[in-house]
């Protein structure tokens, strides 16, 4: 009785706005602690919520997520062709390790390594464009989850299908005849655009040769320019070969990709935010691969040429074009 008459006098003092009958909600707490409970109010201070003895008010800037009944009811995942974005379910960072670990590969060439994440159940996996820049033969390793551990897999018959330097992304995919099994359960990339500064972020990659290492952090900044290029600056800990490897968050979700750590300070460290991915995997036909230009991730249609007179010439009666076709 006395936690109604609380809330009926937060509702008198305006403190409280009143919610729907219906309007209940989970919210997950940093941590991965979970409250059920009717959504009293909302706003940029926090929630406040009924729990049926007492009314609670949680600040926001403790509030990982907060789901309603009938958001929980929706599908939360989408299918967009080779890849899948969405959102899932919070949790602590050892389950989400367990859960998206095993799609993070190692991509080897003549170069040395990088690390690479599976996005689709055809062997499409993305990775770091200077991972594989100027190499067309990489080889992957998959990681595949046995009572004796751990067992790895390489395969050899590797494609590069597009490449988009600007952005340092590239898409590569496995032949599956080649595989002994089936492939690790692809990657969910967020569509949100909802890192905030402050939220907890995990990397799985290689670093050093170092297989299947995780390092946890902070987001530093979500608008860090760096070359004229929007990154992600967290303090996780990065290293050469963590490079194209994913940053995941505390829902494991992938919100960008690993891309670079500073040599000279501990605790600087950048990544590609996952809406220039699907960007560019939407658009990838765009930046479709060509061996005889390896380093090249577009291709660029000859301009028309033009006589003295002003008038066009087919393309195909420039020579400058005819010898580059060659």
């Amino acid at each position: 009785m006395m936690n109604r008459i609380a809330t009926f006098a937060l509702l008198a003092l305006g403190l409280v706005a009143p919610a729907g009958a219906d309007d209940r909600v989970t919210i997950t707490l940093v941590g991965g602690a979970k409250i059920s409970a009717m959504l009293l109010r909302e706003n940029a201070e926090g929630v406040v919520l009924d729990l049926g003895y007492d009314v609670l008010h949680v600040p926001k800037g403790r509030v990982l997520d907060i789901k309603r009944d009938e958001e929980a009811a929706k599908g939360p995942q989408q299918d967009r062709g080779i890849f899948r974005s969405g959102r899932l379910e919070p949790a602590d960072v050892p389950e989400l390790v367990k859960r998206h670990g095993d799609a993070v590969v190692v991509v080897k060439t003549s170069g040395g390594l990088g690390s690479g994440f599976v996005i689709s159940k055809q062997g499409h996996l993305v990775t770091n464009y200077h991972v594989v820049e100027g190499q067309n033969k990489p080889q992957v390793t998959l990681f595949r989850r046995s009572e004796q551990g751990y067992e790895r897999q390489d395969l050899k018959k590797v494609k590069v299908l597009a490449l988009q330097p600007m952005r340092d992304i590239a898409l590569l995919q496995l032949d599956l005849t080649e595989l002994k099994g089936e492939l690790p359960e692809p990657v969910v990339i967020n569509n949100e655009d909802d890192l905030r500064v402050g939220d907890l972020v995990f990397a799985v990659g290689n670093p050093l040769g170092l297989e299947r290492s995780v390092t946890q952090g902070i987001v530093s900044s979500t608008t860090r320019t760096v070359g004229h290029l929007r990154m992600i600056q967290t303090d996780a800990s990065i290293n050469p070969g963590n490079s194209g490897g994913p940053m995941f968050n505390a829902r494991g979700e992938v919100v960008g990709i690993v891309c670079a750590g500073h040599v000279m300070f501990a605790g600087l460290a950048f990544g590609i935010p996952a809406n220039d991915l699907i960007e560019f995997l939407v658009h990838r036909e765009s930046f479709l691969y060509d061996a005889a230009q390896p380093l090249n991730g577009a291709t660029y249609l000859a301009p028309p040429f033009r006589t003295g007179s002003g008038a066009e010439v087919p393309s195909d009666s420039n020579p400058a074009v005819r010898s580059t076709s060659k």
